[in-house]
């Protein structure tokens, strides 16, 4: 059965009853299918042989909204999706009970190789451009998202743009997300990042040199906090939560009168691929069932632990993060005063 949205289906899905009808919505305008090469340990140059090679449906927004399914929560996915691999992906989302709204484009879905060392844990990844989206593709999803959402929804927007799509897609994703009432959490890099951010999205988060990169900030040499006064330079309006990834430091959290640092368990590392989207994943299902900004950082560095702890950007089924969350660190926050520079 074809699950994608037809071009003419304009009517909301029924609302979810389960936490209070508030759902997971992740919106990932360049979906991918991972081709994972696993390899003792790649040698560049030369002729390598893969040891085993895993299909995956991949993209930022595939493994967040994987993520959010394992860990007992009912995401909807949106997109654009076309050919043979778009079909395959639609396919996987029924069978990982991820409700499919993508869109159908004209062009075919990419294909990410990914080479990963088994020796080392190290991975390399090739992320082809993506399929060019016609301006009538776009306004589907735009619609559909706008159409579908509702008060208390929280909505992941996540990944690269394909060619096509300007700069300011992410902000017309965000301004109709905060038209409905709904939460809007953003997760992409360079200009991108730079127009969602003047829409007022309610989070955003990246890595460190996403960020340097994006708003011309000089990279920390060392203290995390010294990051504090830029990231708390773009709160404002909507935005209320500025979240940087920092590796093996953690994270950064920055709001009006707070920054948290959370340092993650200790485990050893396989494949970090996916690990901040499964952090973003276990962040916003914790956010939808009513916890704190804190309780939340915890569940989102958990999960990213236990993904980086295996092969595949996947949790698996019915994953158990009991032990992890025991392990991580919050460094409990210092009131932050206005007129005053951490």
């Amino acid at each position: 059965m074809d699950t994608h949205r037809r071009d003419d289906d304009t009517t909301p899905r029924t609302r979810d009853r389960h936490h209070g009808g508030h759902r997971i919505r992740i919106v990932g305008p360049n979906p991918a299918m991972d081709r994972i090469e696993y390899l003792d340990r790649l040698e560049p140059h030369t002729v390598n042989r893969s040891l085993e090679t895993r299909i995956l449906p991949g993209g930022k927004s595939l493994i967040v909204a994987r993520a959010v399914s394992r860990l007992g929560g009912r995401p909807v996915l949106y997109g654009f999706l076309g050919g043979v691999v778009g079909r395959y992906i639609s396919e996987q989302c029924a069978t990982l009970g991820i409700e499919d709204r993508h869109t159908v484009i004209s062009g075919e879905t990419r294909i990410n190789p990914v080479l990963v060392e088994r020796s080392t844990g190290h991975s390399t990844v090739i992320n082809e451009t993506g399929p060019t989206i016609r301006p009538q593709e776009a306004e589907r999803l735009l619609r559909a998202l706008a159409d579908d959402c509702a008060e208390g929804d929280h909505v992941v927007l996540t990944g690269s743009l394909p060619p096509g799509l300007g700069p300011d897609y992410y902000g017309e994703l965000v301004t109709a997300v905060r038209s409905r009432g709904a939460r809007a959490l953003v997760d992409t890099s360079g200009p991108a990042l730079v127009a969602a951010v003047r829409h007022d999205p309610w989070l955003v988060k990246c890595n460190v040199e996403e960020f340097t990169t994006a708003f011309g900030v000089p990279a920390a040499n060392a203290d995390p906090a010294d990051l504090v006064p830029a990231l708390r330079d773009l709160l404002g309006g909507g935005l209320k939560t500025v979240v940087v990834t920092l590796g093996a430091q953690g994270l950064l959290a920055v709001t009006a009168d707070r920054a948290l640092t959370v340092l993650p368990p200790s485990v050893r590392t396989v494949n970090a691929t996916g690990s901040g989207d499964t952090f973003l994943a276990a962040f916003a299902l914790a956010c939808a069932r009513g916890a704190g900004l804190e309780e939340a950082l915890r569940q989102g560095t958990a999960a990213a632990a236990a993904n980086a702890a295996v092969l595949e950007p996947d949790l698996g089924p019915s994953p158990d993060l009991t032990a992890l969350l025991a392990g991580v660190r919050v460094r409990h926050p210092r009131p932050l005063a206005p007129e005053v520079t951490p």
